[in-house]
């Protein structure tokens, strides 16, 4: 009993400090796992790393090489001479000042002496029409103002005569007021709309006697009239 009793005391100390062991054991295993992981899976985060570098390498190669090809072009500034172009070989008729219609005469004439008759009225009725559009619109914006502006008087005119009330007449006055303040912008509307036919119908009457005396007839070469329907 006596030299068993040691071996018994050992192995029982050993026991209860199997656990404490144990627990410093996994532990530093734990410590040893986190530094060797980051190595472990650096290949494959090195290789998504250098994949993404490369793609980003490749899209900026691309952009820059797509920039070298199509360099940004500076923006084209009209000037007169450029409208002048788009206008033709006829001058453009002038709306404001002196008219010029013996200038557009004289560019027709010099156009004829190096181009087809059929050329020359090809580019005669390119000029006309041109213009005989804006005098059909200049035209028609009048007649359209004044059927408005007296539809709006006449029917102002009835509210008021049927409306006896107090109110009813402030509404009245201040139709008629605004209706005033709309007729002077119409006078306005109609005075420069007639600027441009008055220029325009004079303008043509001018050139066609022009183009007769230079042996160009063009029956279709008229003059529209101010109920935007009848030529002369």
């Amino acid at each position: 009993m006596r030299t068993l009793l040691p071996y018994r005391w050992t192995r029982l100390r050993y026991l209860a400090a199997l656990p404490v062991l144990l627990a410093v054991v996994l532990a530093f295993s734990a410590i040893g796992f986190a530094q060797v992981a980051p190595s472990s899976s650096s290949p494959a985060a090195q290789s998504a790393d250098q994949t993404s570098s490369d793609t980003g390498s490749s899209l900026g190669a691309a952009a820059r090489k797509a920039k070298a090809q199509n360099p940004t072009h500076a923006k084209k500034v009209f000037t007169d001479e450029d409208m002048e172009l788009q206008a033709g070989p006829l001058p453009r008729l002038k709306m404001d000042g002196a008219e010029n219609a013996d200038d557009v005469t004289a560019a027709i004439a010099k156009y004829k002496l190096t181009h087809t008759p059929q050329e020359t009225e090809d580019v005669v009725r390119a000029w006309y029409d041109r213009y005989d559009s804006e005098l059909a619109a200049a035209i028609q914006a009048n007649l359209d103002t004044t059927s408005l502006r007296a539809a709006n008087i006449n029917n102002g005119y009835e509210l008021c005569q049927q409306n006896q009330d107090y109110e009813d007449y402030q509404h009245c006055r201040n139709r008629q007021m605004a209706e005033q303040r709309g007729a002077q912008h119409d006078r306005t509307e109609i005075s420069n709309n007639t600027n441009v036919v008055v220029r325009i119908q004079h303008s043509f009457m001018k050139i066609r006697v022009g183009l007769t005396q230079n042996g160009l007839r063009y029956d279709w070469f008229k003059v529209r009239t101010t109920n935007n329907i009848d030529r002369f």
